[in-house]
Formats: C-alpha cells, sequence, structure tokens
C-alpha cells in the first residue's frame, strides 16, 4: 500500500537547504534534465513525486504513473509528445533534488506558498485542495460553526490537531491513523473530524461507507493551491507546462481527472 501524505507535510517548514540537498542527492532516480532520448526528438521530462496516492504515484500493479497530478502530467505530456520518467524523494527534499537538477518539474500536490516561491517558479494552479470535514451520515452539523460543544477529532502531527483546538468543542481526540480517524466517526466516537479532503475523498472513492459523510459545499480553513514546480531558470518549461495545462482545462478530462480521485469541480482552477 502507498503510504499517503496530509496537510503536515505539505504545510510543514521545508528542512534546511543543506540537509535537503544531501538527502535527494543520496535519493535513487533519474539525473534529471529534459533531454532527447533514443536518438529520437521525442522530449523526457522527469517529474520528482513522492509516490504518494492520490496525488501522483506509481500504480504498483501496472506501473503507471498515476493520481490527480500524475494523471495531469501524462495528458500534458501526451498532448505535447514527451515521454514522462519519474524521480522519487522524500516530500520535504523534493525542491532541493529539482534545483540539484535530479529532476525538471515537480508534481506532488504542493502548494503554491511565497516561502517555495523564493526557491522555484510555479506552474499557474493546477487545482485546489483543503480540508475536509466528516460526520456520521445522520449528523446535522453542516459548517465549522457547528461544532462548538461537540466533541472533535483530527490525525495526530496534522495541521488539523491546531484547526480543532480552536473550534471550542467539549473535547478532542486525536487518532494515529486516517483508518483509526474515520472509524471513530463510523463508531460515533467523535461528532465531526477534520483531514485532508483529497486523501479523504479517494479513500472513499475506492471503499465507499455509507455511514460516513462528507459536509458539503464546505468552505477549508485551510484551502491550498496547487501547482507544480520548476527551476527558476527554465522559463521555456514553465510556459509549456503552461499552456498545455491551458488546453487541458479547456476539455472534459480535466474534471474527470479531479473526480476520477474524489474531488469534483468546487476543485477546479480557472
Amino acid at each position: 500500500m502507498i503510504k499517503t501524505k496530509t496537510l503536515r507535510t505539505r504545510f510543514a517548514a521545508l528542512v534546511p537547504m543543506g540537509v535537503a540537498v544531501a538527502l535527494a542527492m543520496t535519493a535513487c532516480g533519474s539525473t534529471g534534465g529534459a533531454s532527447s532520448g533514443g536518438g529520437t526528438d521525442q522530449k523526457t521530462i522527469t517529474i520528482a513525486t513522492s509516490n504518494d496516492a492520490p496525488f501522483s504515484f506509481t500504480d504498483q500493479a501496472s506501473g503507471e504513473l498515476k493520481g490527480i497530478d500524475g494523471d495531469m502530467i501524462n495528458a500534458i505530456a501526451e498532448a505535447k509528445g514527451w515521454k514522462v520518467k519519474v524521480f522519487t524523494s522524500e516530500f520535504a527534499t523534493l525542491i532541493a533534488a529539482l534545483n540539484a537538477k535530479k529532476a525538471d518539474v515537480i508534481v506532488d500536490a504542493m502548494y503554491i506558498t511565497d516561502d517555495r516561491k523564493k526557491q522555484i517558479n510555479f506552474t499557474d494552479p493546477w487545482y485546489t485542495e483543503g480540508e475536509a470535514m466528516v460526520v456520521p451520515s445522520d449528523s446535522t452539523l453542516t459548517s465549522r460553526d457547528d461544532v462548538k460543544g461537540k466533541v472533535l477529532g483530527a490525525q495526530t502531527g496534522t495541521v488539523f490537531k491546531d484547526l480543532v483546538d480552536s473550534l471550542g468543542g467539549s473535547q478532542v481526540k486525536l487518532f494515529d491513523s486516517q483508518a483509526a480517524l474515520l472509524a471513530a466517526v463510523e463508531n460515533k466516537q467523535v461528532d465531526a473530524v477534520f483531514t485532508d479532503s483529497a486523501v479523504i475523498g479517494y479513500s472513499l472513492v475506492q471503499k465507499p461507507n455509507p455511514k460516513l459523510k462528507l459536509v458539503s459545499p464546505y468552505k477549508p480553513f485551510y484551502p491550498g493551491i496547487i501547482g507544480a514546480g520548476v527551476r527558476k531558470d527554465d522559463t521555456q518549461l514553465l510556459a509549456d507546462l503552461n499552456s498545455g495545462l491551458a488546453d487541458l482545462k479547456k476539455t472534459p478530462k480535466y474534471l474527470e481527472i479531479l473526480k476520477k480521485y474524489g474531488l469534483d469541480d468546487s476543485n477546479m482552477s480557472k
């Protein structure tokens, strides 16, 4: 099973650059750099990912790159006539690996932040994603405003622990895994939990659970704008990715990819 990451990793501060570079350089993978391979004119683009479903991961059965971001880069590459190679590293080292030319572009649900923009350039937004509120299927709770005095839950080590602490619940319960968190909702040990919307959406696509309900519509407290990252000096690749993304957004396939992994039109980015 591929381990999923939460907003803890995507919102976390980057590790010190010297450490990150060392980690990136020791990770196994491509040597990076867009190139023409096999004696042909076909361009090969190496994407950097931490291999986490449902964002960008290698399917164990087929060996194919899949996920929200994975399917999008595949669609762009197909339209551009590119080949795609995969470089895998820890999420915290992806920017260092990119700048060390281990890969050409980060494709892994990376939030566009001011701190990261100091180190790399981002494409236009691919999609938006934040946390979700999950309640028992018969719950009447409809928003964060309704949870004051309720028993709330979150996963240990995530930013959602800070969120539930701030909501005025009668009790906060923490769980070590996403599975334990959802089981607590199902068994009504908690009135509501907060977790990564893409992770829970994908989980319910893979294994529907009639005892759980995603509150919808829901406006995230931690809204995130996702983009792909390229090196500062790689302006042509940035332009090519943006034009490919713009073309993808004009087609039904864009929304189909989001829905395939549990998101919907509320996650679309214009």
